[in-house]
C-alpha cells in the first residue's frame, strides 16, 4: 500500500510539472505576429479561374497609428484598415495613441475610400478579463461601434490575438464574444470582420473556425510569422513544402476553406523577415532579429557587403533565404517574404477562387 501511494505521489508530481512545461511551450509557440513592413501590392496577371476576374480583385492595407506622418496616402487600395484602438473593461481607451490618431488617419486617407476600424486585442492582461466578463464585452462592443459610426468607418475588424492553451471554456468565450460583436454590428448597419492566425489549424489555437464562420462578414487570415523569431530559421509562410516545414499555404487554404467561403476570405501578407544567428548546423543560437523588406533589400539585395553572402530563392516556399557571415565571423540565416513570393502566392490563391488581399502595413516601405 505504501509503495502504491508513493508511486501515485510521483505520478501527480510528474503530471503537475509536465503540464507547466507544456503550457509554457504552447505559450511561447503561439507568439503574436510582429508588426512589420509590407510594400505596395504587386499587380499580376489574373487567370479567369472560378469566376475571378481582374475587376473582382480587392486590395486593402493596414495603416498603423504610429506610421502616420502627415502625408496623404495614395488612392490605390479598395479599403484602408486603421490599426487601431485598444479596449479596456470599461470601453475603448481614449487616452491611448491609437484612439488619438483617428482624426489624423481620416485626414490622410482618400476621402471616398472605404475605411475600417481595427480593435486591437493583443494584451492578455486586457483580453482575458474581457472575455470572461459578458458585461465588459458589451461595453467594449458598444464603445467600438459608437466610435466607428462617429468617424464614418464602414465597419470594424476584431484583431483578437490569443496565445493560450485551447481549453473549451476559452473557445466558448471567444465564440460568444464574436457572435455578440457581429450581431451588434449588424444592428448598427456596420460590417464586422475577424482576424485569424494563418497557423490556426497547425498550432491548434483556441479558435473554433466552424462556429466563428457564421458570425462575420469577412475573415482576414494572417499568412505570415509562421517561422517564429524564437525558433529555427524558416520562411515567413511557405507556399509549399509541408514535408520540410511542417505546414504550408496550400494546406492552410484547404483547412480554412472547409469552413470559410472564398468570397469572404482575405489573405494578409507581411513583407518582412527574420535574421537568425546560427551554429554550424544552421540552428538558431538566439532570437531572430525582425527586419523590414526595405532594410533587407538595402542590406543584401543590392550589394551584399558581408562575407560568404549567398541569396537563394526556394522553389517550394517561393521565399528567399540569405546566408552570410558577419564581421565577427558569426553565421546568419535570413528568410523573408518579397514581392516575387507574394506574386506567386497570389496566383495560387486566385486559382483557388480567393481574390481579396491585404498588406501589413502602410509606412513601412
Amino acid at each position: 500500500m505504501k509503495k502504491f501511494l508513493f508511486l501515485m505521489s510521483l505520478l501527480v508530481v510528474f503530471l503537475f510539472f509536465g503540464f507547466k512545461v507544456v503550457r509554457q511551450n504552447v505559450k511561447n509557440d503561439l507568439a503574436a505576429p510582429v508588426s512589420l513592413p509590407s510594400p505596395t501590392p504587386i499587380q499580376t496577371s489574373i487567370k479567369n479561374v472560378k469566376g475571378v476576374r481582374s475587376a473582382d480583385i480587392k486590395k486593402s492595407i493596414f495603416v498603423p497609428y504610429w506610421g502616420l506622418n502627415g502625408e496623404d496616402i495614395e488612392d490605390k487600395y479598395d479599403s484602408y484598415l486603421y490599426f487601431g484602438v485598444v479596449p479596456t473593461r470599461s470601453g475603448i481607451n481614449k487616452k491611448e495613441a491609437g484612439y488619438i490618431g483617428i482624426d489624423k488617419f481620416l485626414k490622410v486617407t482618400p476621402k471616398s475610400s472605404e475605411k475600417k476600424l481595427v480593435i486591437r486585442m493583443l494584451d492578455p492582461d486586457i483580453t482575458f478579463p474581457v472575455l470572461k466578463d459578458t458585461a465588459a464585452q458589451k461595453v467594449v462592443i458598444r464603445d467600438s461601434l459608437r466610435i466607428a459610426i462617429e468617424h464614418g468607418f464602414s465597419g470594424v475588424v476584431l484583431d483578437l490575438e490569443v496565445s493560450a492553451v485551447p481549453f473549451d471554456s476559452l473557445i466558448k468565450q471567444i465564440n460568444e464574444f464574436s457572435k455578440l460583436f457581429y450581431e451588434e454590428s449588424k444592428d448598427k448597419d456596420l460590417g464586422f470582420a475577424i482576424m485569424f492566425y494563418g497557423d490556426t489549424f497547425y498550432r491548434i489555437r483556441p479558435f473554433d473556425i466552424k462556429a466563428l464562420s457564421a458570425n462575420a462578414d469577412e475573415f482576414l487570415i494572417m499568412s505570415y510569422d509562421f517561422s517564429k523569431s524564437r525558433g529555427n530559421p524558416g520562411p515567413n509562410f511557405p507556399l509549399r513544402g509541408k514535408e520540410v516545414y511542417g505546414y504550408d499555404m496550400t494546406t492552410m487554404i484547404d483547412d480554412f476553406s472547409r469552413y470559410l467561403p472564398d468570397e469572404k476570405t482575405t489573405i494578409v501578407f507581411g513583407l518582412y523577415g527574420y535574421d537568425w544567428e546560427v551554429d554550424d548546423k544552421g540552428n538558431a543560437v538566439g532570437t531572430g532579429e525582425a527586419k523590414s523588406y526595405q532594410k533587407i533589400s538595402k542590406e543584401f539585395l543590392g550589394k551584399c557587403e558581408y562575407k560568404e553572402c549567398s541569396v537563394k530563392s526556394k522553389n517550394d516556399s517561393r521565399e528567399t533565404e540569405i546566408r552570410y557571415t558577419d564581421s565577427e565571423n558569426k553565421k546568419h540565416i535570413v528568410w523573408f517574404e518579397d514581392m516575387e513570393s507574394v506574386s506567386a502566392k497570389q496566383n495560387f490563391l486566385k486559382a483557388k477562387g480567393i481574390s481579396n488581399f491585404s498588406f501589413w502595413a502602410y509606412s513601412y516601405f
